[in-house]
């Protein structure tokens, strides 16, 4: 594959480093762009504000890129944004959105009443009915005008950029700002002989990833991704939370007990998520289309994350 000119925008925060340096590692000249000059010798950067035309201006121009990658399109105007930026030039872009867009994702979050989701969620599945999906969510500062679904609509729509969409489930790895892991490995580590679960969380599935697997497809789809198309971004296999929870307490040696139970009062998911409505990803497409499969085994990638959590 030739060499391109690639700009990411937001690519110094977990996943943007990955992306960055699996690009590179291909021959492809990387620059970043974010707000704040970070320590990272490896690429050249740019500063600026992805809410300024004018910034990504200066950047576009001075870059030249043959491709942007738009990690951080929280919100429609980041589109609008980066068009204006454009004064009229075209460019391929492409846009890490979120499993978040489908309708399960509704449904789990009981954001409405609406009958469960058949999964796998393929690329054509139904999606949210309901929009701004974390408005009024306590500690979510992005949540009053966040919406995955009217981004990838501006995008999609923007007779200025060649749009390709990757929707990520739930990537866990290391500098994952959600800690997916934390609680049982902080459990384990302190000694815990018993740990309870919710028999309905015990045997929910959801489409966790592993970020190397996931930075590996966001480059992929970035080079290979037809324009005006979506793929789901997922690890193939897919274990229920039981089964993250006995993988992971097999890879710490630890020799206790998991005991199931029904009641609600304890467990924060059973009271404010529809645990019948999993949340799973079918990556078909991308794996057929583009070629993709992981580069980390399960395991590999989930003790990388262990001895990272048990470092915080």
């Amino acid at each position: 594959m030739d060499t391109m000119k690639i700009m990411i925008l937001g690519g110094t925060a977990f996943m943007g480093p990955l992306v960055a340096k699996c690009l590179k590692e291909q021959g492809h000249n990387i620059t970043l762009f974010h707000r704040t000059k970070s320590q990272n010798q490896a690429f050249a950067e740019m500063q600026g504000d992805c809410n300024s035309p004018d910034d990504l201006r200066k950047a576009i121009e001075t870059f030249q890129p043959d491709t942007i990658i738009h990690m951080v399109a929280m919100y429609q105007s980041h589109v609008e944004v980066l068009e204006k930026a454009l004064s009229g030039r075209k460019i391929r872009i492409l846009i890490v959105s979120s499993a978040d867009v489908y309708k399960g994702f509704e449904i789990f979050n009981k954001l409405s009443d609406s009958p469960v989701e058949a999964v796998p969620f393929t690329e054509e599945s139904p999606l949210r009915d309901v929009r701004f999906p974390y408005r009024g969510v306590p500690g979510i500062d992005i949540g009053y005008y966040y919406d995955k679904i009217l981004v990838e609509q501006a995008a999609l729509r923007s007779p200025l950029l060649d749009t390709v969409i990757a929707r990520l489930g739930m990537v866990y790895g290391r500098n994952d700002p959600n800690r997916r892991f934390k609680d049982i490995v902080r459990r384990i580590n302190r000694g815990d002989n018993t740990i309870e679960i919710h028999e309905k969380a015990a045997a929910l599935k959801t489409c966790k990833c592993y970020a190397e697997n996931v930075a590996h497809g966001i480059a992929l789809a970035s080079q290979k991704g037809a324009a005006g198309e979506i793929y789901n971004i997922a690890d193939k296999e897919v274990l229920s939370e039981l089964e993250w929870y006995r993988t992971v307490a097999g890879l710490m040696n630890w020799g206790g007990k998991f005991l199931m139970t029904s009641a609600d009062d304890n467990f924060e998911l059973a009271k404010t998520a529809n645990l019948d409505q999993h949340l799973m990803l079918d990556s078909t497409k991308i794996r057929k289309e583009l070629g993709f499969a992981e580069i980390v085994p399960l395991e590999a990638g989930l003790r990388k994350t262990i001895e990272w959590e048990s470092r915080m």
